[in-house]
């Protein structure tokens, strides 16, 4: 299928040219995402104008949810990463406790640190 981009397009041509299925596009209409069309006796027709904002709001919605999804994932790690060195045997909450016991030296502290429980 030969298709000028530089025209306007029919939801059929804007579908093939983006490598997206009708359903596709609908559900992008209906979440008002689709680029706009204009009716033309009863067929719609997207303009090359109208596909090129399309990209460039799909660009920038693709860039802000990445962002948001890595901030998220990062977020969590730490939560994650901080339950585990809580957790840890050899984490300072529980060192210090060993140390305010007394009678133990420093390299008692320093041996306990290094056994694998």
């Amino acid at each position: 299928m030969e298709i000028d981009p530089r025209r306007a397009l029919t939801v059929p041509e804007f579908c093939w040219l983006e490598h997206l299925s009708k359903s596709k596009f609908f559900e992008l209409k209906r979440r008002g995402l689709a680029p706009t069309t204009t009716d033309v006796d009863g067929l719609q027709r997207i303009s090359p104008q109208s596909r090129e904002d399309w990209h460039e709001r799909m660009a920038a919605l693709a860039k802000s949810e990445a962002a948001q999804l890595e901030a998220e994932r990062r977020r969590e790690l730490a939560a994650v990463a901080g339950r585990a060195a809580a957790a840890s045997p050899n984490h300072v909450s529980k060192n210090r406790s060993v140390q305010r016991r007394g009678g133990e030296k420093a390299g008692d502290v320093e041996r306990r640190r290094r056994r694998p429980r």
